[in-house]
């Protein structure tokens, strides 16, 4: 029993070592209005499936997908998540985001044997929809563990063509 008590913390640990943002804005919508906006039925009952899902009366939504939508005219939008602790969804805003991963789980292998490009690629996706990529790599921490380091900024337009 006490080799299960260790074990299971080993698994457990977050591979996240850093995910610094400078927030310009969180914008909050209540978990109702993004089911009336998503959906073309009423949702009386509204689940949160994970972190970025909600179910309104059986209908599974991408809060992602709804804060691409309200937030258009914000070239800063980042992400979105779900507050269970509010009921709302929030639609981060940022001119910045500073990002380090451990390389430890078995599932990161895909995203930790890649290019360190486009594992950053991958992870803006999820984290800094609108800025660009100013920075990628990977290293290894005192430890030896391999680390993914992408920095995510907003560049004027002028930079990008």
């Amino acid at each position: 029993m006490i080799f299960a008590f260790f074990f299971v913390p080993l698994f457990a640990f977050s591979s996240i070592v850093q995910d610094d943002v400078s927030t310009t804005d969180k914008t909050r919508f209540a978990f109702t209005t993004v089911c009336q906006k998503m959906v073309s039925h009423e949702s009386p009952l509204i689940d949160v499936v994970s972190g970025t899902e909600l179910e309104c009366m059986g209908k599974k939504v991408d809060v992602g997908t709804f804060c691409d939508k309200e937030m258009a005219a914000d070239p800063y939008y980042l992400r979105a998540y779900v507050d269970r602790a509010t009921k709302e969804v929030v639609c981060h805003s940022g001119k910045k985001v500073l990002f380090k991963y451990q390389c430890v789980k078995l599932t990161d292998r895909k995203l930790c044997e890649s290019t360190a490009k486009a594992s950053c690629e991958e992870m803006k996706l999820k984290l800094a929809k609108r800025l660009d990529i100013v920075h990628s790599s990977f290293t290894k921490n005192e430890k030896g563990i391999k680390e993914l380091n992408c920095y995510f900024e907003f560049l004027p337009l002028k930079d990008k063509l």
